[in-house]
């Protein structure tokens, strides 16, 4: 049996499969990033959701032959390791246990080399290569987040209220804010603050609704978006040998078909050496990937099929 683990800051997947890739259990719980909620809240809610995985499989003392998991706050070596003993404790009859930061987790599923783009509410890039990985971007909203949903939906925000005061120039995005918000500017600060970083996230669909009414502010806040992710992917493209690369996007601002073209745009000369990639599948899908390779199990196109032929909860 296979096992692989895709935890995030806001949920975590994780999936039981036999060899050829056919689901035998699915469970979804709260978020894992030990960044967020420590190391000893990550091992409680990995053991409960592993708990309810094996449930009538062995449970957790089963003879797993290869896990997998990525999750979020792990691209760091320490936690990496942390995260490595937290799996083995809970696994203690697991054959193989391996882990890594959840960037991955989709580029497994497409391939063993290139790039993972994130565009969510952060924004970072990840390079895998046979010597390694390299991050490019993804320094948080205090330092660098050009091209995340944070920093869209940020400067439309800012652009409402200079537009509102009279500090700037009249914008769309000032009605399209205040309907968002469902108050008048004036009152409606406190509750941005309140909805934090993945609130604010959600104001870049106001700029790209502004931006097709033709207002030049938003588009302006949008080239300058796709501009910034494909700068992540040129200097990722340093530490790949092979073209096209492969670069496999994921995230709620890059999954929309007009940013993603809107980048494929901005690489201008360098498109043909980038293969933009959107999954198919979850990216749960590749940890299961990852914890079969490891396995040393031979990944046909039947593997994904069964996966996606298997329903799951």
């Amino acid at each position: 049996m296979l096992i692989g683990i895709d935890g995030g800051g806001t949920k975590t997947a994780l999936v039981l499969a036999e060899e050829n890739g056919r689901l035998l259990n699915t469970v979804k719980g709260l978020g894992s990033n030990p960044a967020d909620i420590g190391l000893e809240e990550c091992e409680n809610r990995l053991r409960s959701e592993l708990d309810e995985l094996l449930r009538g499989f062995g449970g957790r003392d089963a003879a797993v032959d290869s896990v997998y998991a990525g999750i979020a706050g792990s691209a760091n070596e320490r936690t990496k390791a942390a995260v490595g003993e937290i799996l083995r404790r809970l696994l203690p009859n697991a054959r193989r246990v391996d882990n890594g930061s959840d960037a991955f987790n989709a580029l497994y599923g497409e391939a063993e080399e290139g790039i993972a783009l994130i565009a969510g509410t952060g924004s970072s890039a990840f390079v895998l290569t046979k010597d390694g990985s390299h991050q490019v971007g993804g320094w948080g909203y205090l330092v660098d987040d050009a091209g995340s949903g944070f920093r869209v939906g940020a400067d439309a925000l800012k652009a409402a209220y200079r537009s509102y005061d009279g500090r700037g120039e009249k914008t769309k995005l000032e009605e399209l804010c205040a309907r968002r918000l469902e108050l008048p500017l004036g009152e409606a600060i406190p509750r941005i603050y309140e909805g934090g970083k993945r609130y604010i996230a959600t104001f870049a669909f106001s700029v790209l609704e502004a931006a097709h009414a033709g207002d030049a502010i938003a588009e302006e806040i949008i080239s300058d978006a796709a501009n910034a992710l494909a700068d992540h992917l040129r200097a990722c493209l340093r530490f790949v040998s092979a073209r096209p690369a492969v670069a496999v996007v994921s995230g709620g601002l890059i999954e929309n078909d007009e940013i993603l073209e809107r980048v494929r745009a901005a690489l201008g000369a360098q498109k043909n050496d980038v293969q933009l990639v959107r999954p198919d599948v979850v990216p749960v899908y590749g940890a299961l990937v990852k914890a079969a390779r490891n396995a040393g199990v031979p990944i046909a196109e039947t593997f994904r099929e069964s996966f996606k032929a298997t329903p799951r909860k």
